[in-house]
Formats: C-alpha cells, sequence, structure tokens
C-alpha cells in the first residue's frame, strides 16, 4: 500500500494523503496496517534524500532500478533505519520478495546484500558526519535535512543559519496534532476533558495542540474537527475580533478558518474555486453561505467589509505535514506563485468597501511570497497600508510555520 501510494505521489505527482487514501480503499484494512502504511509513506518523503544517500553507498548503479523497485528499496531502508518495532530481518525478507516480482531482473541477491549493508551501519546511520564524506557544506546539509538543495540554500540565504537549521530540522519531524471542538455536540464535555490533559502543547479558544502521534481512544462520533493550531494562530495574530463583517473568506477550501470566525460569532460568507471543498464545508458548517468562485477574478454577491485570503503559495512552511512537496516544488513554481497571488490581492482590493481590511495568510517560508509580496503591493496601492504583520516563532513546537499580515484599505 506503501509503494502504491509512494509511485503516485512521486511519479503521478499526486498528493501523497489522496495517494495514500486510494491505496488504503482496496479494501477491509486493519487499522495497524493502515497506520504502518502510513508511517511508511510520510516517513520515507521526509527522509528520502537521507535514504538514497545511504543506499548510493553500497549500490554501485542506481540506475539499474525501475522507480518501483528503487522506492521498494528505499522504503526498506527507511524501516531499517527508523522503525525500532519492525525487526530488520522482516523488513529483509518483504524486500526481496517483492524483487522478485519482476521477473528475469534477478534483482533477489542485490536487494538482500544492500539491504543487510543497511542493517549493519547501526547508530553510524544517525551520525552527521557519516553525511558529510565528499560534500562541501551545502551538500551535506541537503543530504542530512533531506531536502532539495535549492531549498537549502534560499533558507541559509533568506533566514541565516540559525533559523534555517531550526527550519530544516522541524521539518524532518511530524506535525503537532490539531483539532478545534466548536460546532461539535459535545464540545463543552470535551474541552472539559483534553484541556485537563498534560501533554497538551496550547490551547486557543476552541482549539488545542497535541503532541504528534498522541493517540485518541474511542474518539466520539462525529470525530473532531481536524485544524493545524500554527493556521489558528496565524488568524488569532491578526485580531479577527476587529474587523467589520461581513467577511468573505475568499480561499475557504474546507472551511478550517471559516470555522474560527464563526467561532467568534463573526458574519462569513465563504468561497472557493472546488466545489468539492464547499460541499465539505456546508456539510460541517452548514448555515455559511458559499458559491463557487475564483478568487482571482471573480465577484462577491456582496460587499465585504474584510476579505481573509488564505492565498495559495509554495507550502513550504508545512514540509512536515506534506513531505512530497519538497519533491515536486521547482524554484520557478515560485514565480508563478506570487503572479497568482498578486491577482487575487488585487481582486480583493477591487472589491472592499472602503476603511476595511484584507487579512492575508501563506503557510510557506519564501519572503517572496510574504513580505516581498505585501512590499510590493502596498507600494503599488498608495491606499494600502499594512496594519499588522506576524511569522510563526522559528523555534515552535508545533513544526508548521506560517506568515500572516493585515492591510488597511482607506
Amino acid at each position: 500500500m506503501a509503494l502504491e501510494a509512494l509511485f503516485r505521489c512521486l511519479m503521478n505527482k499526486q498528493d501523497i494523503q489522496a495517494a495514500l487514501d486510494v491505496a488504503l480503499s482496496s479494501g477491509e484494512i486493519d487499522p495497524r496496517d493502515a497506520g504502518l502504511a502510513t508511517e511508511l509513506s510520510y516517513g520515507y518523503l521526509r527522509f528520502k534524500k537521507r535514504i538514497e544517500y545511504v543506499l548510493s553507498r553500497f549500490l554501485k548503479d542506481p540506475g539499474q532500478l525501475t522507480p518501483k523497485m528503487r522506492l521498494a528499496m528505499g522504503v526498506a531502508a527507511y524501516e531499517i533505519l527508523f522503525l525500532d518495532k519492525v525487526p530488520a530481518y522482516a523488513s529483509v525478507d518483504w524486500a526481496v520478495e517483492f524483487s522478485k516480482s519482476k521477473p528475469g531482473a534477478r534483482l533477489a541477491g542485490l536487494f538482500n546484500a544492500v539491504l543487510r549493508r543497511v542493517s549493519e551501519l547501526g547508530d553510524t546511520a544517525h551520525d552527521p558526519d557519516y553525511f558529510r564524506k565528499d560534500a562541501s557544506l551545502p551538500e551535506f546539509l541537503s543530504r542530512w535535512y533531506s531536502c532539495p538543495q535549492w531549498l537549502v540554500d534560499m533558507w541559509w540565504r533568506e533566514y541565516g543559519e540559525k533559523d534555517a537549521t531550526l527550519y530544516l530540522e522541524a521539518q524532518l519531524k511530524a506535525p503537532a496534532i490539531g483539532f478545534n471542538l466548536y460546532g461539535h455536540p459535545e464540545a463543552e464535555e470535551l474541552y472539559g476533558v483534553i484541556a485537563g490533559w498534560p501533554e497538551i502543547i496550547d490551547i486557543e479558544g476552541m482549539s488545542f495542540a497535541l503532541p504528534a502521534g498522541t493517540s485518541f481512544e474511542g474518539e466520539p462520533d462525529p470525530p473532531m474537527s481536524r485544524q493545524s493550531f500554527a493556521a489558528r494562530q496565524a488568524v488569532e495574530a491578526l485580531d479577527p475580533e476587529t474587523w467589520t463583517g461581513p467577511i468573505w473568506d475568499a480561499c475557504a477550501g474546507r472551511g478550517g478558518k471559516t470555522r474560527i470566525l464563526l467561532e467568534k460569532n463573526l458574519s462569513v460568507f465563504a468561497s472557493d474555486p472546488h466545489r468539492g471543498r464547499l460541499e465539505a464545508l456546508k456539510r460541517e458548517l452548514p448555515d455559511v453561505e458559499t458559491f463557487v468562485a475564483n478568487a482571482a477574478t471573480d465577484s462577491p454577491p456582496k460587499k465585504p467589509g474584510a476579505i481573509l485570503l488564505d492565498l495559495p503559495c509554495s507550502g513550504l512552511g508545512v514540509l512536515s505535514r506534506r513531505p512530497d512537496t519538497k519533491w515536486k516544488r521547482k524554484p520557478h513554481d515560485l514565480v508563478d506563485l506570487t503572479r497568482l497571488q498578486t491577482e487575487i490581492l488585487q481582486n480583493a482590493y477591487d472589491h472592499i468597501l472602503p476603511g476595511g481590511v484584507i487579512a492575508i495568510i501563506t503557510c510557506t517560508l519564501n519572503p517572496e511570497e510574504n513580505e516581498g509580496l505585501i512590499t510590493r503591493f502596498v507600494s503599488a496601492h498608495p491606499k494600502v497600508s499594512v496594519k499588522k504583520e506576524w511569522t510563526t516563532p522559528p523555534n515552535s513546537p508545533l513544526n508548521e510555520f506560517f506568515y500572516a499580515t493585515l492591510l488597511k484599505v482607506d
């Protein structure tokens, strides 16, 4: 299942969660097996480059393997190096058996030899010095932190060594678990129970943050609404209580930020270009007025006093949650995204009531999509001023990073 999901993700450019959902829908799956497939998929993507370097020390010609065979060897290596509960011999065994699925290739001996060498590394495979061999500092950082070279270089250049290192370390970890109880039929009872848990990282309104890997026994039905706590912090940083309604959530998606605004008793209407996302929003928040719209070109049905733009972005701030992003994004993508962001921002400016505010949030770590975007827009629009600007602290325990700014339109 993990191999199928990873192949769809890396070769067919599907999002890893969507690819995993397809793989797990093939029949009745034991929850433990589903959990292992998820761990293998996300874990491999987080550590892909580190794993590939380890394998390269024992594999003279990786090109002799097909993409799916390379994935199989990589996933088996991930199990051996990072999953203590899976015996190394079991990982070697399933990978060797899988190698036999390509008739005539005679890969079993190769798989067996390489993976046994990997299993003999022990703690060496987790020693940074092992990855420094014949490497410049940028090459070492790319190997150790399992990131494309261009991304490491950009963070180092734009944020400096200290903060860039914190960002690189965070994207190798799983994100904190976040959820919002607003609208749940048992919200008050659940709030009292969960607020007393000793492992709680933070609480804001009806939202909670818990350490990654926290398990829930007997989760209520309906389940609690998952929501990034770091995203909640970004909304809170812009003082939504001070916004004048009605508020147009113009890139609403499934309604995570709409839910926060409703929790604050604000008047909200929402739009998104994807009908399926709006239908999901409507199921959870049936009282919200919704309409399908492109935030870059379409007009709202009424003039808003505030507009919330959860802008499409490169997603480089949430690699802990979406590790496949770092293997799919290319530097030229960032230019196209800033152009789209500018179009959406201009459309919001064209429809906001005088004296209103435009709240902008991104989940990326790229100044051109954040501070640079705002600086250019404000320079081109004399009636616009920056009222507030905020970023997730680099040492946040949530392992996700957002940028947020509030623009005043006179």
